[in-house]
C-alpha cells in the first residue's frame, strides 16, 4: 500500500476490531458485543448487549473504531517522524497504547469512549489496545519493494 497513514490505520483497525470480536466470543459466547459496544455513542449503552453482527450496530462500531484508529495512526506517524531511529520508534510504539487508553477513557466524554468497558474487563481492554498497537506498528513498517 502506497499511503502509510491508510496502511497504518487499516492494520490497526483490523487488529483491534478482530481482537474485540475474538475476546467477545470468549467472554460472551458471541462476536457481536465486542464491536457493537463501540456504537454506544449512537445507540446508547444497550448496543453492548446486541449479540449478533449487523450493520446497524456492528457496522457503526467497526467504522467508529476505524475512525478513531485513523486519529491515532495520524498522531503515531507524526510522533515517529519521517525516518525514526530504532530508539525513537520503540519508545513511540511503547507509549501508543497507554497514551491512547488514557486519552480515550480520561480525557474523552463517556459518550465518545470506545465503549469496551461495557463488555470487557480492563485486562481484555488492554489486549485490544495491544492488538491495535501491534497492527499499527506493522502497518507503519516501511515497504521494501521498490516503492
Amino acid at each position: 500500500m502506497k499511503y502509510p497513514l491508510l496502511k497504518t490505520t487499516l492494520y490497526g483497525a483490523v487488529a483491534s476490531s478482530g481482537a474485540a470480536m475474538l475476546l467477545s466470543r470468549l467472554q460472551t459466547g458471541s462476536f457481536g458485543p465486542g464491536v457493537n459496544c463501540t456504537s454506544h455513542w449512537l445507540h446508547g449503552d444497550k448496543a453492548a448487549t446486541v449479540r449478533t453482527l449487523d450493520g446497524r450496530h456492528s457496522g457503526v462500531g467497526i467504522a467508529t473504531n476505524a475512525a478513531a484508529t485513523l486519529f491515532w495512526a495520524w498522531l503515531y506517524g507524526r510522533a515517529l517522524g519521517r525516518s525514526p531511529g530504532l530508539l525513537r520508534a520503540v519508545l513511540v510504539t511503547l507509549a501508543l497504547g497507554p497514551v491512547s487508553c488514557l486519552v480515550d477513557y480520561k480525557a474523552t466524554p463517556k459518550r465518545f469512549t470506545p465503549g469496551w468497558e461495557l463488555v470487557f474487563s480492563k485486562k481484555s481492554m488492554a489486549l485490544i489496545y495491544f492488538a491495535m498497537v501491534l497492527g499499527m506498528m506493522f502497518g507503519a513498517l516501511p515497504l521494501q519493494s521498490g516503492s
